[in-house]
This record gives structure tokens, C-alpha cells and sequence, in this order.
């Protein structure tokens, strides 16, 4: 996926989208100089994102959804699998974007309750060869 290019660091993001809802939002991002620090940053994100979506007040519907568990949770356990975030800092720097995604039932801008797609993500940088 490299050849031929050179990897100029590594960007990092945290978006929720919700296709219900018509839109999508940019939570936060980062330029990062290697794998081993974008992973390291998505891991604080998802606990970051973690603690806010625990922080809200429980909606009883929620748990009528049908989801396997709770968002917060599913960040949680990603963030805690040190084993797996190795296997994806070793895709990352081998030029493969990876993602921690989870999905759950949420409210915008205090609308009724809508599905929304939580995604933490990073990619390598790409700059292609000089010309010559």
C-alpha cells in the first residue's frame, strides 16, 4: 500500500455519525509521528469517550435495542486489550488504517433517541515520491 511512498506520520480521529440524524461530527483529531502513538491516542480517546457516554443519564429504551451491550462498554474493553491494540499498531505500520468502531442508540441535539455510529480511527500519512 506504501510503495513508493513515504509515510509522513500518522493522523488519528474520533467521529460520530448518524445517518437518522443527517450528519456527522468531527470530535477531535491528531498528527501523530508514529503507530505506536496514534494507537496510544485512540486508546485515550476511547476512554475519554468512554467516561462521557457513562456520565449521561441512562435512557431505559436504550436497553430495549437490541445491542449487544452498551457503547462506553464496548471502548472499555478496547481500550483494556492491549493485545489487540498491538496487532493494530503493527497493521498501522505496515500502511493499513485501523478503527475501534461501536454503535448505540443516542440523543441529538435532544431529539428523539437515534442510532449512532461511534468510530476512533488512524491511518498512516502518505506523501508521494518527488518528481524528478
Amino acid at each position: 500500500m506504501t510503495a513508493g511512498f513515504t509515510v509522513d506520520g500518522y493522523w488519528a480521529e474520533a467521529k460520530v455519525r448518524s445517518p437518522e440524524a443527517g450528519g456527522e461530527w468531527y470530535l477531535s483529531g491528531a498528527w501523530l509521528d508514529t503507530p505506536e502513538e496514534a494507537v496510544a491516542w485512540l486508546r485515550g480517546e476511547a476512554d475519554r469517550l468512554a467516561a462521557v457516554l457513562e456520565s449521561a443519564d441512562a435512557d431505559p429504551a436504550e436497553e430495549d435495542c437490541g445491542y449487544a451491550c452498551p457503547v462506553s462498554v464496548v471502548f472499555r474493553e478496547w481500550a483494556a486489550d492491549a493485545e489487540f491494540r498491538a496487532v493494530q499498531c503493527a497493521a498501522l505500520a505496515e500502511g493499513q488504517p485501523v478503527s475501534a468502531n461501536a454503535r448505540g442508540m443516542d440523543r441529538i441535539w435532544g431529539a428523539e433517541s437515534v442510532e449512532v455510529l461511534y468510530s476512533l480511527s488512524a491511518r498512516p500519512l502518505l506523501r508521494p515520491p518527488p518528481n524528478r
